[in-house]
């Protein structure tokens, strides 16, 4: 019975993400993607970009179906790792409700993307030292990988949103040379995670590496473009300067 409680949690988040997004848009009268556009930074990725929240949703759903098996309830990769995943999906549940109401519910989004992103970071550090096998090795790996990754690039991006709604504006020097700052930033922070990772690193990679190209697609500046791409390059040399360390390469690419 003391599983009950984390299996619901993260049935009733992962629902609620997917749900959050036309819930908040029918609150709102607008969507998270119109409240983007309308706040474009030079570190916003383009449109196409955003899809990856598809991939994201359904892995979510699928380890939430799964850990609620009666088999798999008491496993410890699911125990370890149910709450603070369930936290990350409420989490995005809540920002998508708030995020496209603008004014100071924008800021207030702001404060919560880091949250989303602390507790998808306990998850993804948890998974490294818990042994699993089959989907319980896959599907909470590969959807922390995924998850973390793209939050690492949309923290960026929503801060620069969130300077755009403020007044400051995207056209000027100071802000190509905060985006190219953000972006090393982002890069040296991949990196970091990838090379201290043992397991779901090529999850997050591919995230990471998504957004990044969706940075430099936004025709935005030259400069701005060259650092997303360089910064994709530095992520990818480090997945695979990580993969040449590992004898257990499936673990690290795949989850």
């Amino acid at each position: 019975m003391r599983d009950t409680p984390r299996v619901v949690a993260v049935v009733v988040a992962a629902v609620a993400q997917v749900v959050g997004s036309p819930l908040g848009a029918a609150l709102a009268g607008r969507s998270v993607g119109d409240v983007s556009d309308g706040d474009r930074s030079l570190v916003t990725p383009t449109g196409w970009a955003f899809s990856i929240w598809g991939v994201i949703f359904a892995g979510s759903l699928a380890w939430a179906v799964y850990q609620a098996l009666p088999s798999q309830r008491g496993r410890e990769v699911h125990r370890r790792t149910g709450w603070p995943l369930a936290i990350a999906f409420a989490g995005n549940a809540v920002w998508e409700v708030v995020y496209p109401q603008g004014g100071v519910w924008q800021y207030v989004a702001q404060v919560l993307i880091f949250g989303i992103t602390a507790a998808a970071a306990v998850a993804y550090v948890r998974l490294q030292t818990v042994p699993a096998g089959g989907l319980a090795r896959a599907l909470p790996r590969a959807t922390a990988g995924l998850l973390l990754g793209w939050l690492t690039v949309a923290s960026v991006a929503n801060v620069g949103s969130t300077g755009v709604a403020l007044g400051i504006s995207p056209d000027t020097l100071a802000a190509q040379a905060w985006a190219v700052a953000a972006l090393v930033t982002v890069a040296g922070v991949a990196a970091a995670v990838l090379l201290g990772s043992h397991v779901a690193a090529g999850p997050f990679a591919a995230a990471v590496i998504w957004g990044l190209l969706g940075i430099a697609a936004a025709e935005g500046p030259r400069q701005v473009a060259v650092a997303a791409v360089c910064a994709a390059a530095v992520v990818l040399v480090a997945l695979a300067g990580r993969a040449l360390t590992r004898t257990d390469r499936s673990a690290l690419l795949v989850g």
